[in-house]
């Protein structure tokens, strides 16, 4: 078959198409069922919505009285009466009815959609505040307990700063129980008293439009922001606090071990100056008894070279005590140095912790004590030494 054949079957069968009238009644009477369906739809709709009991009833009774006035023909007429079709003008009332139903019903499906988000929004801010809350918490869990407690020698936590730190938290959440309390008392009164005011309005013919409700809300929307912004200013200058208050116990911390390193000082001068005194106390008595010993020598060494014949006993005699005293000297002798030695190295470890710690004639009350107890002591350390050699 070729195209201009296949072309002119389809052209015959068009045409049979529009020359057959039944065909388009069939199309027609499918449109009409459509539509009728549609119509059906739209009264089920509105039956199932509407109370239709008192309807029910009073139909009920007049065609219960239709019934007793005809027998066979009063059935006749209820089913006519069931069987007749809605005007145009019914039609249009239905329709205007499940119009205003149904925009109702998206009225209020809005109305509970906004609830919902507003909720919905009021418990994201809930929880954004307790997460920030948590977040502050833990912050200050970690830097007050579990790095401010922990025992630097054992590594342990200390239980009484554990103890503090909650008992401290509960006081601070009694606190906010007691302001938010304070707070919905508040807004109980608040509430009661626009409440008040509202219904004196609405008395007095003064109720407010949505335009008024729209405008509170752009302001309450405002308030909000402003509420939000501040909040934020708040958690920052909580966390700076947080952040100054932990430098400042890191100084003080600092500052507590300079005071014990400066007592520690003082103590180690303080025993430095009295083994210094008490050193000078001994050159002093070593360097008399050391005098008293030579001038003892020079006694006996002018009596031995004064006596002309001395017998053999009493030269034995004296060389003997000689040689005592010669080892007598010497042993004082070695003393002495030993005490020279042991003096200027108590002198110079004195001058090194005085240079160290810094606590001069200036700094401390006491200093001008030192200052004057060591050049005393190095005053009569000379003395003793060239008094040893001029002897």
């Amino acid at each position: 078959m070729s195209e201009r054949d296949h072309q002119t079957d389809v052209e015959g069968t068009e045409a049979n198409n529009q020359a057959d009238p039944e065909l388009e009644y069939l199309q027609q009477l499918i449109k009409d069922n459509e539509f009728l369906q549609r119509e059906n739809l739209l009264l089920e709709a509105y039956l199932a919505k509407i109370d239709f009991s008192k309807i029910g009833f009073d139909f009920e009774e007049e065609s219960g009285a239709k019934k007793k006035k005809g027998g066979k023909k009063g059935k006749v007429e209820v089913k006519k009466e069931l069987m007749s079709k809605l005007n145009d003008d019914e039609k249009n009332d239905l329709v205007s009815l499940e119009i205003e139903l149904v925009q109702a019903e998206v009225e209020q499906l809005k109305k509970a959609g906004d609830k919902d988000i507003d909720d919905i929004k009021t418990l994201m801010e809930e929880v954004d505040m307790r997460i920030a809350e948590t977040k502050k918490d833990t912050y200050e869990f970690k830097r007050d307990i579990i790095i401010g407690a922990e025992n630097p020698r054992s590594g342990k936590i200390a239980g009484e700063k554990m103890i503090r730190f909650m008992e401290e938290k509960l006081r601070q959440k009694d606190t906010i129980i007691e302001k938010l309390r304070l707070k919905n008392s508040t807004i109980k009164a608040q509430i009661g008293k626009m409440e008040h005011m509202l219904a004196h309005k609405e008395e007095m013919g003064e109720v407010l439009h949505l335009v008024d409700f729209d405008q509170l809300k752009i302001e309450n929307q405002q308030y909000l922001e402003k509420i939000e912004e501040r909040n934020q200013e708040l958690l920052r200058l909580k966390l700076s606090t947080s952040r100054t208050v932990q430098v400042l116990n890191s100084l003080k911390s600092q500052l507590s071990s300079l005071v014990a390193l400066g007592a520690h000082q003082r103590k180690t001068i303080m025993v430095r100056k009295d083994e210094l005194a008490r050193f000078d106390v001994d050159v002093v008595a070593v360097s008399e008894e050391r005098t008293t010993a030579e001038k003892t020598a020079r006694r006996l060494k002018d009596e031995q070279e004064d006596i002309d014949n001395p017998c053999i006993m009493d030269y034995i005699q004296l060389k003997h005590t000689v040689m005592e005293l010669d080892k007598h000297a010497h042993d004082w002798k070695r003393k002495i140095e030993l005490l020279q030695m042991e003096h200027k190295r108590t002198r110079q470890v004195l001058k090194s912790l005085t240079a160290v710690g810094g606590y001069g004639a200036t700094q401390q009350p006491g200093g001008g004590a030192v200052t004057g107890g060591v050049s005393q002591a190095s005053g009569l350390g000379r003395q003793t030494s060239n008094r040893s050699f001029k002897n």
